[in-house]
């Protein structure tokens, strides 16, 4: 197991971990509105109508909207403070996942684990570790949980992974704090299946392969093995000891479990017919 990240400048090339995923216990079954001032002393301004009065009227406070959009408002600009806070600590994030991948003794975590014949989960796929992927992992698929900045400047372009005959998927998703869309899962597991059905292999990263990535590989577990998201969560724990999926990420794969479930209750319902 490859103790020390393909960091830039690096003359190794990362080999990976070699365990991979095994089955639990006992596995789950399932599958603005036109501007109007007040009054001719109030000049028009770009703010929307709704807020031309305040105190709010009777009306406008009785059919709720006000403070509908005002919680809309509220829970944008959270999403805009989140997503400016990941920048921030960006690189001081990145930083201490590459100490922590190149520290020895307790404190040390791989760079990238292998989940299973398919799916490696791992940190930022760094430009020196594109030939042990490709070369040593058979990767032929990247996963990209990262938005376009964390990855423009120390890892390779789309097109530089086609050079090498590896197709990139990029599924953005902020740092930290930011959660897979339903969609975008169901693209990711398809987009591993293709590769599995190939038996080549898929690299499913975020920064720190920790929480994105990990949700994104718990999904495809989830769709493979008919487990429920804490089966999945816990399978790649024994491999990837130090992922954190966090509770809203939990909650959407619980939703795409659901979707899994709910599609193959469908199939046993309405087989498809045999000529």
């Amino acid at each position: 197991m490859q103790r020390v990240p393909g960091s830039p400048g690096s003359q190794e090339e990362p080999p990976g971990a070699r365990s991979e995923v095994s089955a639990p216990e006992r596995p789950v079954r399932t599958a603005s509105p036109p501007l109007e001032a007040s009054d001719d002393s109030r000049p028009a301004s770009s703010s929307p109508a709704w807020l031309s009065e305040w105190p709010p009227t009777a009306s406008a406070a009785g059919d709720g909207s006000l403070p509908r959009r005002a919680a809309w408002g509220g829970m944008a600009s959270g999403t805009l403070l989140e997503a400016g806070l990941a920048r921030v600590l960006f690189y001081p994030t990145l930083l201490y996942t590459l100490f922590r991948g190149k520290v020895p003794g307790p404190a040390h975590r791989d760079w990238y684990h292998r989940i299973d014949r398919t799916v490696l989960l791992g940190a930022l796929p760094l430009r020196s570790m594109t030939r042990g992927l490709v070369e040593d992992e058979n990767v032929r698929g990247v996963i990209t949980m990262n938005e376009e900045y964390e990855t423009r400047f120390l890892c390779n372009s789309a097109k530089e992974w086609r050079q090498v005959g590896v197709e990139q998927l990029r599924l953005s998703t902020v740092d930290m704090t930011g959660i897979p869309t339903l969609a975008n899962l169901q693209k990711g597991v398809q987009f591993a299946l293709k590769y599995q059905s190939l038996g080549q292999s898929v690299y499913v990263h975020c920064k720190a392969g920790r929480s994105r990535s990990a949700t994104m590989v718990a999904a495809y577990l989830i769709q493979v093995h008919n487990w429920s998201p804490e089966e999945a969560i816990g399978a790649i724990t024994r491999i990837r000891s130090h992922i954190h999926v966090r509770p809203g990420q939990l909650e959407i794969l619980k939703e795409f479990h659901k979707e899994i479930a709910a599609s193959a209750a469908k199939d046993e319902t309405h087989p498809t017919s045999q000529t």
